[in-house]
């Protein structure tokens, strides 16, 4: 009989490291919920317990089923590690906390403990902080996991019900949370479970869709503790962090111009405009049309970035002299090549973009969010938001665009000594995966030949005698002047 996900069609396959996936959610909730409950970024509200609170006795033998919330995730990644609804347990796990980590971020959030006879009690009270309480993410990464689960039909579903229940009674038997956290919590964990449900029905590559929300929230951080500390070398730092991710969701955009985010056409516009399309400023639909052309003609007269992406620079697909290399770069860094491709497209008749149903219905979300942010920040802030979103993305982030396009596509036989084809791959190590080639992208070369697969399965393609390029070999591929050789 098969699976019940693999019955229903899901649309995913099996996580091939599970515990390593595991081990990167550990990681960044920890980093997180430390933050939020030792470095509160506003004003602290206090919770008082309410009139069920008060019927509701302080037992402190549950506190070892409180604590059982720590194997909430292991058990997941342990039970469904052969399965493949481990995808999307995980996604709306990961989705739950998430919610509730970027709430306790913005509004701080304090519990009002019991005064207790209790000397187990009064001990975990000194070394649990009684920030992060409303949501409670006890409940709500529990719950969200059940629900998709009960959708999906998988029996394991009934523990995960049943470890909600008991997460929910002991967070107030504990006197950790009130019975309002544990309402919270249970909301915030349904929707992000249904929200999970939903992306199913539309076919959504949920690694995907996870890459594109772990970007984000590492963009929210960085704003966050950037404009709540107010120092202009954390700003600086803030500028780097926000360019490198901000590229690093235009790669995940460059996926979903070939569908790959989902099937659904107008589903995968819309979700990618909003993750990147319009507050990047370049809606899918302008660059899709470009980019199919690229792949039609890579490396011939007609190809876009001979026409449009190089117009006017002195980068002519081999290496430059350091004069023209370092013209080349700041052309890049300061907008001025940008506004030569934008002049060479308009003169070569490039057709204006229509304001498609994704490309409306994403731009109205973001003005309903711009709204409450107008409403809820100071002009000043506002401004430096605008700054720290929009000066990473036109300088710093046009420019490590354009060195990944150069590595990507450049020399050819006869032009750069030991490689011969036009399009490359390369082997990248941690920072150059995080500035230049996230996502699996220094496999462009395996991209160009299977466009038809998503990012994350292109290290499948790289056969186990093949050669990559090296990274260090980047400088000889745009400095004349370099000694190293492919």
């Amino acid at each position: 009989m098969p699976h019940a996900a693999t019955s229903l069609g899901f649309n995913t396959s099996r996580v091939t490291r599970p515990f390593s996936w595991l081990v990167v959610y550990i990681l960044v909730t920890g980093v997180l919920y430390f933050l939020v409950t030792h470095f509160p970024m506003g004003p602290v509200r206090i919770i008082q317990p309410g009139m069920i609170d008060a019927h509701i006795a302080k037992l402190p033998y549950t506190l070892p089923l409180y604590l059982s919330y720590l194997l909430i995730m292991p058990v997941l990644v342990l039970m469904g590690r052969r399965r493949e609804w481990l995808l999307p347990a995980f996604f709306a796990a990961a989705l739950a906390s998430g919610t509730c980590l970027v709430s306790h971020l913005f509004w701080p959030t304090l519990v009002m403990r019991p005064d207790t006879p209790s000397q187990l009690l009064t001990w975990f009270y000194r070394i649990d902080s009684p920030l992060a309480a409303s949501p409670s993410g006890h409940v709500a990464l529990p719950v969200a996991i059940s629900v998709v689960l009960g959708y999906l039909r998988v029996r394991q579903a009934w523990l995960f019900a049943l470890w909600s229940v008991v997460l929910a009674m002991t967070v107030l038997t504990t006197g950790q949370h009130v019975f309002l956290d544990a309402v919270y919590g249970i909301a915030v964990g349904g929707a992000a479970g249904l929200i999970t449900v939903l992306l199913h029905q539309l076919k959504v590559d949920l690694r995907t869709m996870g890459a594109i929300l772990l970007e984000w929230l590492c963009i929210i951080v960085t704003l966050r503790i950037a404009i709540h500390v107010a120092d202009w070398r954390l700003y600086g730092l803030a500028f780097v962090i926000i360019a490198a991710r901000q590229h690093a969701l235009f790669i995940l955009y460059h996926d979903a111009t070939h569908y790959h985010l989902t099937r659904h056409r107008r589903a995968n516009d819309f979700l990618i405009n909003l993750a990147i399309g319009v507050p990047g400023t370049v809606p899918i639909e302008f660059y899709r049309p470009l980019h199919l052309e690229h792949h039609q003609h890579t490396g011939a007269a007609r190809d876009p970035e001979r026409r449009f992406l190089y117009h006017r620079q002195p980068w002519q697909f081999r290496p430059l002299s350091g004069r023209l290399l370092l013209r080349q770069l700041l052309g890049d860094l300061f907008i001025i090549n940008m506004l030569r491709n934008l002049r060479a497209y308009k003169n070569a008749g490039g057709a204006s973009l229509k304001m498609s149903r994704p490309v409306m219905a994403a731009g109205i979300i973001w003005l309903a969010l711009l709204s409450v942010l107008a409403w809820q920040c100071s002009a000043q802030t506002l401004l430096l938001l605008a700054l720290l979103w929009f000066v990473p993305l036109a300088t710093l982030g046009t420019l490590l665009q354009k060195i990944r396009s150069i590595a990507e596509h450049s020399g050819g036989p006869d032009v750069t000594p030991g490689w011969p084809e036009w399009t490359y791959a390369w082997q990248v190590g941690c920072i150059g995966r995080f500035f230049i080639w996230p996502y699996h992208i220094n496999l462009h070369l395996h991209h160009h030949r299977s466009a038809n697969l998503p990012w994350h399965a292109l290290p499948g393609l790289v056969s186990a005698d093949e050669r990559l390029m090296e990274s260090r070999a980047l400088l000889a591929l745009l400095w004349s002047g370099s000694k190293q050789k492919g």
